[in-house]
């Protein structure tokens, strides 16, 4: 529904909607923690940056709105491949297969996993974030800017 929505606010809905499907995905396997960060970050972050973006740069929202492309055979091609993958990924972990034994994989709890991103990895989040509030003043300056353009062109300068 993402990909043949009409509506752009709706794509933007529905990716919503699917990536909270994705974090019920990581609650039944008992990985609440990716859960929450999946919530937090994908839904949280990144759908409402997608629905900022389109409500600061006046996108033409409605009927009109033609989203398609020439692009159809080639994402629909990909997407019976990753289909294909996906079958062969539950056939080979349903027959027993495994890549290592899970004996060799470390236990981390949230606390653990917290006190690792907080102290090794604390530079990366913060330079991502300066990334981010970058973007997000970009774009409204971006908005701000073709305001004004409209403005002067309704007055005739």
């Amino acid at each position: 529904m993402v990909i043949f929505s009409k509506h752009i606010i709706h794509s933007a809905l529905y990716l919503a909607l699917a990536l909270l499907c994705v974090a019920t995905y990581f609650i039944l396997l008992k990985a609440e923690y990716l859960a929450v960060v999946q919530i937090m970050v994908y839904i949280g972050a990144v759908v409402v940056m997608i629905l900022f973006a389109l409500m600061l740069t006046r996108t033409h929202v409605g009927e009109v709105t033609n989203i398609s492309n020439k692009q159809v055979w080639i994402a629909g091609a990909i997407s019976i491949l990753l289909c294909w993958a996906l079958v062969i990924i539950i056939y080979m972990a349903r027959s027993g297969f495994t890549w290592i034994s899970s004996d060799k994989i470390p236990v981390l709890s949230v606390k653990d996993l917290g006190s690792i991103l907080f102290s090794k990895y604390v530079l990366p989040f913060e330079i991502i974030s300066l990334l981010i509030l970058g973007a997000l003043i970009g774009s409204v300056v971006l908005a701000m800017k073709e305001k004004d353009d409209s403005k002067d062109k309704k007055e005739g300068k």
